[in-house]
């Protein structure tokens, strides 16, 4: 299982998470990774010191061009499983 960090300055997103709402987050794929962000997946979130299981609720929108390591960043939306 793929895991997603949820930046320490965005305590709101991950509070929101935690009460069950669906959020928006980035995932950093190395090549080959990119099908453990499919849509329905299950991923964990981690935020600080705490770790959570989600489920990917949407299909992942690219929002880079593959770059110089190959890896590529996705738009994600996830609920807490």
């Amino acid at each position: 299982m793929s895991t997603v960090n949820i930046p320490e300055a965005d305590s709101v997103s991950y509070r929101e998470f935690q009460e069950g709402n669906p959020v928006q987050v980035r995932a950093v794929a190395s090549p080959g990774q990119e099908r453990e962000f499919e849509k329905g997946k299950q991923i964990s979130i981690s935020h600080q010191n705490m770790k959570a299981t989600a489920v990917i609720v949407s299909d992942p929108i690219e929002i880079t061009n593959q770059s110089e390591s190959g890896r590529k960043v996705f738009s994600l939306i996830v609920e807490k499983t």
